[in-house]
């Protein structure tokens, strides 16, 4: 298995693990605040690292050359469940925000060339939009009541695609200190707020939470070992493998609600299609999709 096709591999599996997030999370949502169920999620992430790596090594978990970057990258885990949050507190309808979000592979294409200078084939800007085409497939649009709406679920695509290309830029620092600023930086911008918006939970709500924090645990160090592993381009198309997981638990679990079996099907066939053909021309004996040669990065933060 080369580089690429290991890059892929890590996304796919973060994308079904962050499927099987959403679905855990969605019952809690209904009774608890989404910010505590985000507060929560990221407390169990930062106890987990303590408990399991923090007794023995502690330093590892901290010690960074670049702090400053760490906490910027770390704040955008909060951007992008706070931008949901206002989109649909502004009456923005949940399919026409995912539809939006679903542009952020090709967001990640386009960042990755500006920042990072990925050179990107014409195949790959052809899976990715594909697996744009058919996002938009599988999620029902209906106009938000202004141009101010529509910018919220823009920044929910832009804090994701940020991130994942801000983690490959971080690609040789400890994979442990990535993942305890991405939980550090989250509570602490909520921990201020949890006592107005506190509801305790049932014992059954509790161990979902605590599940959610540490399967988000897996999703992130899968995420970070996916930008590790290759330019954050090859792996882009198979966020989408995160739509069909989620839609077939959700469709087997009766809880998801199609715009029509017909376009939801044609939507799912081209996000798979386009993952098989990225999969396939990435094991290709030369790759077209290679990063220019970098400029020395500053470890000054």
């Amino acid at each position: 298995m080369n580089d690429a096709r290991r890059a892929m591999l890590h996304m796919s599996a973060f994308a079904l693990l962050w499927a099987v997030i959403e679905v855990m999370a969605s019952g809690v949502l209904r009774r608890c605040s989404p910010y505590q169920v985000v507060w929560t999620r990221y407390a169990v992430h930062l106890l987990l690292m303590l408990v399991v790596w923090g007794r023995r090594e502690p330093r590892t978990l901290w010690h960074t050359s670049r702090p400053v970057f760490q906490v910027a990258r770390s704040l955008l885990m909060f951007g992008m469940p706070a931008s949901w949050v206002l989109a649909m507190a502004h009456g923005v309808p949940g399919g026409t925000i995912m539809t939006i979000f679903w542009f952020s592979p090709l967001l990640i294409l386009l960042l990755a060339r500006a920042m990072l200078r990925e050179r990107m084939p014409a195949w790959l800007w052809l899976a990715t939009t594909a697996g744009c085409a058919g996002a938009v497939l599988t999620h029902e649009w209906a106009a938000p009541a202004s141009a101010w709406a529509l910018a919220l679920p823009g920044s929910m695509a832009l804090c994701f695609s940020l991130y994942v290309v801000m983690t490959r830029m971080l690609r040789n620092e400890n994979v442990l200190a990535n993942l305890f600023y991405t939980a550090l930086g989250v509570f602490l911008v909520l921990t201020p707020a949890m006592p107005w918006l506190w509801v305790w939970p049932t014992a059954a709500d509790a161990a979902v939470m605590v599940a959610v924090g540490v399967a988000g645990f897996g999703a992130l160090w899968l995420l970070d070992r996916a930008c590790a592993a290759a330019p954050v381009s090859l792996a882009a198309p198979f966020n989408f493998v995160q739509i069909a997981v989620f839609s077939a638990i959700a469709v087997l679990g009766g809880v998801l609600h199609l715009p029509s079996p017909r376009r939801a099907a044609a939507g799912l066939l081209l996000i798979v299609a386009a993952t098989l053909f990225a999969r396939w021309r990435a094991g290709r004996p030369r790759l077209d999709a290679v990063p220019s040669p970098s400029m020395p990065v500053s470890k000054e933060s």
